[in-house]
């Protein structure tokens, strides 16, 4: 009994340590993505970063780097979700799921809330290098795979694209996937020198959401009115 007691602790004790090795590899892997880009990070340095003395540790615990992207992107958007499922509530409740720009809201506020209320910006630089490299070489993120941790999200999109129907199928997602770029640059941008914008955080994103909300309603020639 006593040795069945002790044998359960240390499987506890292991599992413990197992999920804390794995969050440190990905928010140091997070960080070094948005700091040298993807492509410019290889295992060892994300071992080295997270103090594991075992060089293998990535390939234990993700397979390999694309492992690790994929792992980053559903550890964040799990956290992220909640917030995403409070603004379709609010937006069901509201009348507003037939607005693009509040759609726009649904998807990207969260991510804004992340550099805004906590200071972090190594996240939205991730996403905007892997919208740059990755995405067109066919790497999926959790939402192309349809990951419970982006259920908020998958139904946000499906909403856009019902509103954006006028566009076509293929349209309307490389559009969306352009407004993403600019929003992720645009907050980059602003987190390095917020005084040249003249405005504050929520201002900045504001004005970025607007932008965005006009450029993805932009009609093809002789299309109807969206």
């Amino acid at each position: 009994m006593k040795q069945e007691r002790k044998e359960r602790m240390g499987t506890r004790r292991g599992a413990s340590t197992s999920v804390a090795t794995r969050e440190r590899l990905i928010l140091e892997a997070e960080r070094l993505f948005g700091e040298h880009g993807i492509d410019g990070v290889t295992m060892r340095m994300v071992c080295d970063a997270a103090d594991q003395k075992f060089a293998g540790s990535v390939q234990y615990h993700f397979g390999d780097l694309a492992g690790l992207l994929y792992a980053l992107f559903e550890y964040r958007e799990e956290q992220l979700q909640p917030q995403r499922k409070a603004l379709l509530d609010e937006g069901d409740s509201q009348g507003l799921l037939s607005d693009v720009r509040y759609l726009l809201r649904i998807l990207f506020e969260p991510n804004f809330r992340m550099y805004a209320d906590h200071g972090i910006i190594s996240y939205i630089r991730v996403h905007a290098a892997y919208l740059a490299t990755h995405r067109p070489r066919g790497v999926p993120h959790p939402v192309d795979r349809g990951s419970p941790a982006t259920a908020a999200m998958q139904k946000a999109m499906e909403l856009l694209n019902v509103r954006l129907s006028a566009l076509g199928p293929n349209l309307s997602a490389l559009r969306l996937e352009s407004i993403g770029g600019m929003f992720l640059h645009g907050i980059t941008e602003y987190a390095v020198e917020p005084s040249r914008a003249a405005l504050t955080p929520w201002e900045f994103y504001d004005d970025l959401l607007d932008m965005m909300a006009a450029a993805i309603c932009v009609l093809p020639r002789g299309a109807a009115r969206l």
